[in-house]
Order: structure tokens, then sequence, then C-alpha cells
């Protein structure tokens, strides 16, 4: 695309975000290079990416968090038409996985007027599809009971707020059943397309968007054991079979289906979808086509990564390997 050819961009006017993440301010200084097209509901944003990459447009850009680059990754799916993302949401998971990071609209930018685009693959449960993370059992619980209202004054702090009541509730046995017939039993069950889960912090250390494979971790362990489990694999940069312990499995499928025992909610990129019934099926699997996304040329250090990276952090975390094998 001619750096200034104006690119489509979708909004919703009345998101919150736009204002919070400072993304109205910076499109003032930015009018020239978008075509700015309101959206009214996730379905009217969904039909206009499609139209858009129908007409023609080779950048479909989008403001929003993760769960509003799903709506759009599904109108866009199959066609040449690439998705540009300007990250304004509450985590921006999928933005981060890409190198673009959260809130950094001018990486963004450039992102949608470089060359390099990368190709990601599109799973979907029961034909709904997602973009970076599913989750079933008490993380989507916890997503359920987050009101705007306190998502709105407490951000990302308002999953911490709500887990602690989440933590002393009983949960779902769930049944992961793979495509080699092995039956896995847990009370979480996480599915990523990508190596992050929630911010900079990455779940499967070995997650890849184009393999063609979805990383699944299933954990058999009681609320506040889960989360001690995935702080643990999230400091570690990310679980493998090699830091896993009893607890959990980890498997890498093409599809899979999930059953439980009682009432299970999920959600998609961060959004709660539904609650799974006794005896319904969930059924994952990745569609035929992939989505072609705007990536920056080069990758840009995020703050967390540049943490990580240090010298001393890495220090701890081999000390932490070595106490662990001594144990």
């Amino acid at each position: 695309m001619d750096a200034l050819t104006p690119i489509p961009l979708l909004i919703n006017p009345k998101a919150g975000s736009l204002f919070r993440s400072g993304l109205k301010a910076w499109l003032d200084d930015h009018r020239a290079d978008f075509r700015v097209i309101p959206t009214k509901s996730a379905e009217a944003l969904t039909a206009k990416a499609a139209e858009l990459a129908a007409a023609g447009e080779s950048i479909v850009a989008v403001a929003g968090g993760d769960g509003t680059l799903m709506h759009a990754a599904k109108g866009l799916v199959g066609t040449p038409g690439a998705l540009g993302i300007l990250p304004c949401g509450t985590m921006n998971v999928f933005a981060r996985e890409l190198g673009i990071g959260s809130r950094r609209f001018d990486v963004a930018l450039q992102a949608m007027r470089g060359a390099a685009r990368q190709q990601v693959d599109i799973f979907a449960v029961n034909g709904r599809p997602f973009l970076q993370l599913a989750g079933f059992g008490p993380d989507a619980a916890i997503i359920k009971r987050i009101t705007p209202k306190l998502k709105k004054h407490l951000g990302a702090a308002a999953h911490v707020v709500t887990a602690v009541k989440v933590a002393v509730e009983r949960h779902a046995t769930i049944t992961l059943t793979l495509p080699d017939g092995e039956q896995i039993s847990a009370t979480q069950v996480i599915l990523g397309n990508g190596k992050r889960y929630g911010g900079e912090a990455h779940l499967f250390a070995d997650a890849r968007y184009d393999d063609g494979l979805l990383d699944v971790a299933a954990i058999q362990m009681e609320s506040v054991g889960i989360l001690y489990e995935v702080i643990n694999y999230m400091v570690q940069n990310g679980a493998t079979e090699k830091n896993t312990n009893d607890f959990t499995k980890l498997r890498q499928v093409t599809s899979c289906d999930i059953t439980a025992d009682a009432k299970l909610p999920y959600q998609l990129d961060g959004d709660y979808v539904a609650t799974l019934r006794p005896g319904e099926v969930a059924h994952i699997e990745k569609l035929p086509d992939t989505l072609t996304v705007c990536v920056p040329d080069a990758p840009v250090l995020t703050p967390m990564a540049r943490l990580l990276a240090h010298p001393m952090v890495e220090a701890l975390r081999e000390r932490i390997e070595a106490l662990k094998e001594e144990l």
C-alpha cells in the first residue's frame, strides 16, 4: 500500500478504550493515514471487514482489544486482505504476540505501511473462531463475572479481584479428548495459538501461529493451585514438558473435544462466550484458511521482554531450575 493512501479503519466510536488508551488523541494527529469507518456492533464490524476485503482493500485496520480483533478476523480469514491492528484494549495479547505491543500506535502504523506480513492459523470452538486463546474453567468464570464498570475502574486488576471470589468455588471436572483417543481429566483447560497468556508473560513456550498446531494445557487442581501453576509457567517464560508436574499435561493438537460433568463456562480471546452443559461437546478444530496480519519489519522489544532478558533475571531463573532439580 502506498504511504499516502488512507487505510480503512474500523472503530466503535462509543468504546471507552479509544479515550483511555490515548488512541483518540493519536488519531487526531494522523487523520491523513486513515479513513475512519464507525461500526455499531460486533456483527457489523465482521461484515464490514469482509466487505472491504472483497472490494480489494489490501489492509483493513481495526482499533480494539483481542475480542474486537477476533470479530474483524472472522471477516478477513481466507481473503487477501491483511488485518492492521491498533491495539487499544486492556491486555492486547494478540498484538503483543506479534511484536506490535500494547498501545504502541506508531509501531502499529509502521507495520501497516511496511511489507512484513504474518500468516496466522485460526482455530474455532464449535465453529466460532479465536485468535490467541480459549479457556475452559475458572479463567472463563472470572471473565464472566467482570462487569464493564469493574473493568473500567480497575483495568487488568479486575481479573485479580474476581479471581479471589472464584477461587473458593467448586469447579466442573473436564474431560479433554484428543484425536488419538487419549482422555485427560482436568479442572482448567487452556488452549493457545500463541505463547502468551495475558500481557507479556508466556504460558506456552513452544507455541507458534503458523505450525498448524494448537497448544493445550490441562491442569488438574483447585483454583489456587491453578493460579500458582500458571504463574509458575509464566515466570519460566512458558510451560514445557520439562517444567510441568503431574498436575499439568501439555499437548499439541490439530483438534480436540471438551466435555464436563457440570456447567462449564468458556472464553475466547478474553471474552466470555457461553457455558457448556453436561452432555454437550465443545469441538475445537483448525479452520482450513489462514489470516494475514500486518507485523513490524523487525521485532521491537517490549519493557517486559527487556526485563526477562536481563542477566540478573536469567540468573534467577537458572537458580530456580537448579533448586527444582535438587528437590
